[in-house]
């Protein structure tokens, strides 16, 4: 696909003004927002998001409830492949070339080994091509990309590469392990960077397991994490958990720290996990609490999901512990039901990752702009 051969896209009735307009350092324009875990990070950095779209509408009110500045657009029910840059820069306030960062990471099912694995034959996983034709039509100085895995089988990271350099942009990839960073979870993700016309920087790991790497501290583990969860923040509403039957809570009392299904007696197995052909080795795992814990997914708070039994209580994570393992300020609201906010919190890049990846690329932004001016 040649974004030079775009049809045009319909503009507004009104235009954005480009001399009128202030040229800002750091701000974001976020594509696929979520929850907004990578705008939080990059606020920690010192940006400021300026646009956020995104289609799930419980989503837009959880970011309104913490960040209304953010601004999620309601237009076209957030629906990426109806904005056009014309509306999603007036909503920013912002002209074509004056976007610092443009940011997000298309839904990951069609590439997760979790997920249908269709890759471009699903919808969803075609949507990084909106996001490219995006990033040409508003042409921002700097973007970040984030998916699993998982996206390395499906040839996407070729055509992003390609189509990314053509416009201009020098291109690195890599695989980045989210406990390198501070987040308290062995969370693997892929980054793509891209910057216009200078060589983008990933940002050295802060931290290693043991700590015994120079300048780095020991990674975070669950139970550090845990210990800032008081009993008062255990009665906030958007504190959500699973009611577990007495059955359930029976077979977790035989799971050891660091143990999973296999540790239960055969008699005490349900039918569907005495095969173990379905299951993984995480299914129905209890986390310790010296470690970080595996890669919280969107049923985080379901034993029956993976490695979530609580390291030392006979039940599955609460949101809120969800929120600590994947780095959220302990402040920040989610708005939904379980289900909503176990999918905002799983889907969310880890701010703290975030963090250091927007510190890493503001020295690559800077020479970028005044490169260009």
């Amino acid at each position: 696909m040649t974004y030079t051969t775009l049809s045009p896209v319909v503009p507004l009735t009104k235009k954005v003004k480009s001399e009128k307009m202030p040229v800002r350092f750091f701000n974001v324009v976020s594509l696929f927002s979520g929850a907004g875990g990578l705008d939080l990070g990059l606020e920690m950095a010192g940006y400021s998001t300026r646009a956020c779209v995104e289609i799930d509408p419980v989503f837009r009110e959880t970011m309104r409830r913490n960040r209304p500045d953010w601004n999620p657009l309601d237009d076209f029910d957030g629906d990426v492949t109806c904005i056009t840059s014309d509306l999603l820069l007036e909503r920013a306030g912002l002209a074509k070339g004056q976007v610092d960062l443009l940011v997000g990471g298309p839904p990951c099912q069609s590439f997760s080994n979790m997920g249908n694995r269709k890759g471009v034959n699903d919808a969803r996983g075609r949507l990084f091509r909106d996001y490219l034709r995006l990033v040409y039509e508003i042409r921002p100085l700097g973007i970040i990309f984030e998916n699993v895995e998982g996206i390395k089988q499906h040839g996407v990271l070729d055509e992003l590469q390609k189509e990314l350099e053509a416009m201009g942009y020098k291109v690195k990839c890599e695989t980045v392990i989210a406990a390198d960073y501070g987040v308290p979870q062995k969370r693997k993700r892929v980054i793509v960077l891209g910057c216009l016309g200078v060589e983008p920087r990933f940002p050295k790991p802060t931290h290693s397991r043991f700590g015994d790497v120079p300048e780095t501290k020991r990674w975070v583990t669950v139970g550090e994490a845990f210990k800032k969860i008081t009993v008062q923040d255990l009665l906030r509403p958007d504190c959500l958990g699973m009611n577990h039957s007495l059955e359930m809570v029976n077979r977790m009392k035989m799971v050891p720290p660091g143990g999973n299904f296999h540790d239960l007696p055969k008699k005490h197995l349900p039918d569907c996990w005495k095969s173990g052909k379905h299951q993984g080795q995480d299914t129905f795992g209890r986390l310790k609490l010296n470690e970080p814990s595996i890669t919280i997914r969107t049923s985080g708070y379901n034993p029956t999901k993976g490695r979530y039994i609580h390291p030392t209580e006979n039940r599955g994570l609460n949101t809120l512990e969800m929120a600590a393992l994947q780095s959220f300020p302990k402040d920040f609201v989610f708005v939904g039901n379980l289900k909503s906010v176990g999918v905002q919190i799983g889907n969310a890049v880890p701010p703290l990752l975030a963090r250091a990846i927007g510190e890493a690329m503001k020295p690559c932004l800077v020479e970028a702009r005044l490169m260009l001016h």
